[in-house]
C-alpha cells in the first residue's frame, strides 16, 4: 500500500476545516492545515512531500494569492497542484489566482463532488 497523499489546506474558518475533513479525510490522504499563508509556508517547508494545496484567498497575515506566489518560488512545489477555493469569484479574482500559479479555482459555497472532481481532474493531468 502506498503512503497517503499529503494535502495542505490553507483555511482560517474552523467550519470550513471541518468540511474539508469530512469530504477529503480517509486513508488515502493526510490532511494538514494552516490558518494563513505565513503558517502555510512554514508547514510546506517542513513537509516537502505535499502533493496538493487547497488555498483560501482571504486570510490574515499573508493571503492566498501571496502564498501561491511564494510557493511557486520553491523548487519542490513549482508543479504541485494548487486549488483556490474562495468567496471572491469575479473575473479579476480568478485571473489574479491563475497568474500567481493556481491550477484550479472553485467558488464558495461548493458541493463536495465539485471539489472531488477538480482534484480528480488535476490528478489525471499530472499522470499524463
Amino acid at each position: 500500500m502506498s503512503a497517503p497523499q499529503k494535502v495542505l489546506i490553507l483555511e482560517d474558518s474552523p467550519m470550513m476545516c471541518s468540511l474539508y475533513r469530512m469530504v477529503l479525510g480517509g486513508p488515502e490522504r493526510k490532511l494538514l492545515f494552516a490558518e494563513d499563508g505565513v503558517e502555510g509556508l512554514d508547514r510546506a517547508a517542513g513537509e516537502p512531500d505535499i502533493r496538493l494545496f487547497i488555498v483560501d484567498v482571504n486570510m490574515p497575515r499573508l493571503d492566498g494569492i501571496g502564498f501561491i506566489r511564494r510557493l511557486r518560488g520553491e523548487l519542490e512545489f513549482r508543479s504541485a497542484p494548487v486549488v483556490v477555493v474562495s468567496t471572491e469569484c469575479g473575473e479579476a479574482d480568478r485571473r489574479a489566482a491563475y497568474e500567481a500559479g493556481a491550477d484550479a479555482y472553485l467558488c464558495k459555497p461548493w458541493q463536495p463532488e465539485d471539489l472531488l472532481d477538480v482534484i480528480a481532474d488535476l490528478e489525471r493531468e499530472g499522470a499524463s
